[in-house]
């Protein structure tokens, strides 16, 4: 938001609560203390929302809380979609149940042998300790 919109965000809020007048040194004030990267339609909702469920002055804190509260919610939405469409794509290089049994098949083979095949390597040799 930039100078310019926060007159008319103080004039818009005034309509709801009388008790908000819009000059300059208010705009400036608000104008520092707004965080730079909400928009003005964004804060617009924020203050409609406000006055309907508040009936107390609403301040640039309580514009800032509920903007970065509705930021977070859609970053976590995004999260929450790239975490999804990630395990879908996942589910299609998983291995399919004829690997599975292929290999499940092979483990249990190995774990009935009664030699002592895990210390050697493929050439016989005992496997050192390393």
């Amino acid at each position: 938001m930039n100078l310019p919109d926060i007159p008319m965000l103080l004039g818009f809020a005034s309509f709801f609560d009388m008790r908000l007048s819009v000059d300059e040194l208010r705009a400036r004030a608000w104008f520092e203390a707004l965080d730079h990267d909400l928009e003005l339609e964004e804060a617009k909702k924020i203050v409609s929302g406000w006055y309907g469920n508040h009936d107390g002055v609403i301040s640039p804190a309580h514009i800032n809380k509920e903007w970065r509260l509705r930021k977070s919610a859609q970053a976590d939405r995004e999260r929450s979609a790239r975490l999804s469409a990630e395990f879908e794509a996942s589910k299609a290089h998983k291995a399919s149940p004829e690997v599975v049994a292929k290999y499940m098949a092979e483990i249990r083979r190995t774990l009935r042998r009664d030699d002592d095949a895990s210390l050697e390597n493929r050439n016989g040799e005992v496997a050192s300790d390393l």
